[in-house]
């Protein structure tokens, strides 16, 4: 029964996803497209390497996402363009900054980089990634954070593959249909955080982004729901020659500890 109407669910979310896609395809036909909405980086960022799987075995419902990049001045895809996402794990911890999501305040890092990684968009301006659907702490609804970067060029350091210059055209956040998160929040590891999680429309950086605008639409890959595994499909519409504004402002609240830490 409770498959039944998850399911429900997402035929309801594909159907308005798909009004949207409909709403792009009459924005090509004349020559324009819809930018993404721009949402302040938060206090979180570190630069990551040029990696698919961003796991690192860390616990949560598996989660393919893929971002679609589109140039908005050619309404065409946008190929070679830098995806940089991270988020928190499924207790509200980001990697890099383990202490202060403990609730330290500190700014002190650490060598940690689970949930953090960069692809190049393909010529179809895809970029995939597989992480987890991502947990939640104090004061934020769950939510991914993403940059898009121009003119950035690879190196490799000692095996891993880093990104260097450029300039970053887009910085957005990601976010999920409450209703599937509240599933979600039902499974192990995400019981393990007992902060109380806020809903899209308390959250003032979904409301002031147009969040809505960028809800992920997921769909199960298995038989077995959020046991299993998800995938995502989100389209970014950027422009490439634009300089976001965002980069550096931190916002979007301080992780909370689970109880007991």
């Amino acid at each position: 029964m409770l498959f039944r109407s998850i399911f429900v669910g997402l035929i309801i979310i594909s159907t308005v996803l798909c009004e949207q896609e409909s709403i792009r395809r009459c924005a090509r036909a004349i020559g324009s497209c819809l930018l993404a909405p721009e949402a302040v980086e938060g206090p979180y960022y570190w630069n990551s390497t040029v990696r698919s799987d961003i796991t690192e075995g860390k616990g949560g419902v598996r989660f393919r996402l893929t971002v679609t990049v589109l140039d908005t001045t050619t309404c065409s895809p946008l190929s070679g363009a830098l995806v940089d996402l991270w988020h928190c794990d499924a207790e509200g911890i980001y990697s890099h900054y383990i202490a202060a999501s403990l609730g330290q305040n500190t700014r002190q890092t650490d060598n940690s980089t689970f949930f953090r990684g960069q692809q190049v968009s393909n010529k179809q301006g895809i970029a995939v990634f597989d992480t987890i659907y991502p947990g939640w702490y104090r004061g934020r609804a769950t939510h991914i954070h993403v940059k898009v970067h121009v003119g950035a060029s690879l190196t490799n350091i000692g095996g891993s593959i880093y990104a260097k210059g450029g300039h970053v055209s887009h910085i957005g956040q990601l976010f999920f249909n409450d209703t599937l998160t509240d599933e979600v929040a039902k499974l192990s590891p995400y019981t393990l955080q007992k902060t109380r999680r806020i809903r899209n429309n308390e959250d003032g950086i979904y409301s002031q982004s147009k969040g809505s605008t960028t809800i992920v639409p997921v769909q199960f890959l298995t038989a077995n729901g959020f046991k299993g595994a998800v995938k995502g499909d989100i389209t970014l519409g950027i422009n490439p020659q634009a300089v976001s504004t965002l980069a550096g402002r931190p916002g979007g609240g301080r992780p909370r500890p689970p109880p007991g830490r």
